[in-house]
C-alpha cells in the first residue's frame, strides 16, 4: 500500500459543511478540488459500490480524464487514502439519483443550485450573506422537511412531464387504434356487402331487400351442420328454390351474382329447419 502511496500525489485536506453535511474535500498541486467517493455516495445513503459501477461505465469514461481521478491519493493529515471524486463527477452522480427519486439527491441538488444563484443574485445586488445565513439556509433546505417540501413538487411536476414526453406516443397509439377500427368497419361493410343485396323490382329499380347466394348457402351449410357446398345446394333445390325456380335474380354487388328476396328467403329457411328439427308441436 505504500509504495501505491508514494506513486501519487499528495494533496491538501479540508472539511467543507453543506448544511448538516460534512464533505472531505482535497486540493491537488494544481488546484483543482477532490471529494471522497466513499462520501459521494454516502451523503445520499448509498454504498461505495455505487458509484464505482456509475463512474466505471463507458459513458462517463472519458469524463474522468487524469488518471489521477481514479487512483488513490494520500491526504495530508491522514494515512488513509481515498479515491478521489471530481466535483463534475460527484454533480453528475447525485443528479443521475435524483432522478430516479432519491429523495435526498434532489434535495442536495436543488439546494446547491439554489445557493450558487442566491449568491450571484446577492453579489450583483451588492449583498454579502453570511456564513450563519448560508449555513441555515443549507440546513433548512436538506432537512427532512425541505426534502418532503422538494419531493412533493417534484410529484407534482411529473405528470406533466410525462403527458408532454409521452404526447408523441399517445398520439401514435391513438392512429393505430383508428387505422384498426377503420379497418374493421371496411370489413364489416364488405361482409355487409357480400350478405346484403338490393333486388330489381317490377319496374326494374333495385329497391327489394334481399339476401346474396353466397350467403343463403353459408346459412343452409350451418343449418345442415355441414361444409358440403353440393349438399346445400341439393337442400336448396329440394326445397323448391333451385337456380330455375323464380326467386332468384341478378344483381352486381362487387361483381354479377345472383341475390333472393327477403321474404323468400325466410321462407326457405323456415323449411329447412323444420326438416332438420322436426315439428316442435308434432306428438
Amino acid at each position: 500500500m505504500s509504495e501505491q502511496i508514494e506513486n501519487t500525489f499528495k494533496a491538501q485536506r479540508r472539511t467543507i459543511h453543506i448544511g448538516e453535511i460534512s464533505l472531505e474535500v482535497a486540493m491537488l498541486p494544481d488546484g483543482s478540488y477532490r471529494l471522497s467517493q466513499t462520501e459521494v455516495a454516502g451523503v445520499i445513503d448509498k454504498g461505495e459500490s455505487s458509484i464505482r459501477s456509475f463512474r466505471s461505465s463507458k459513458l462517463f469514461k472519458g469524463l474522468l480524464g487524469k488518471a489521477s481521478q481514479s487512483a488513490e491519493q494520500a491526504v495530508s493529515g491522514s494515512n488513509k487514502p481515498i479515491v478521489p471524486v471530481s466535483l463534475e463527477l460527484a454533480a453528475l452522480y447525485w443528479q443521475k439519483w435524483a432522478s430516479v427519486g432519491n429523495s435526498k439527491a434532489l434535495a442536495l441538488i436543488v439546494a446547491l443550485i439554489k445557493r450558487s444563484l442566491y449568491d450571484l443574485a446577492s453579489e450583483a445586488f451588492g449583498l454579502k450573506c453570511t456564513d450563519d445565513e448560508r449555513s441555515s439556509q443549507l440546513r433548512e433546505d436538506l432537512s427532512e422537511e425541505g426534502q418532503m417540501r422538494i419531493e412533493a413538487m417534484r410529484q407534482r411536476l411529473e405528470p406533466q412531464t410525462l403527458s408532454v414526453a409521452e404526447t408523441s406516443t399517445e398520439r401514435e397509439l391513438k392512429l393505430k387504434i383508428r387505422w384498426r377500427e377503420l379497418d374493421l368497419e371496411v370489413e364489416r361493410l364488405s361482409n355487409k356487402a357480400e350478405r346484403y343485396c338490393l333486388l330489381p323490382d317490377e319496374a326494374g329499380a333495385c329497391t327489394i331487400p334481399g339476401i346474396t347466394s353466397k350467403a343463403v348457402l353459408s346459412d343452409v351449410k350451418q343449418i345442415l351442420k355441414t361444409s358440403d357446398k353440393e349438399e346445400a345446394i341439393r337442400a336448396i333445390y329440394r326445397m323448391g328454390f333451385g337456380s330455375r325456380s323464380n326467386v332468384w335474380f341478378k344483381v352486381e354487388v362487387k361483381r354479377w351474382l345472383f341475390g333472393m328476396p327477403n321474404n323468400k328467403y325466410h321462407t326457405l329457411i323456415h323449411r329447412l329447419r323444420e326438416e332438420v328439427v322436426g315439428d316442435p308441436f308434432e306428438n
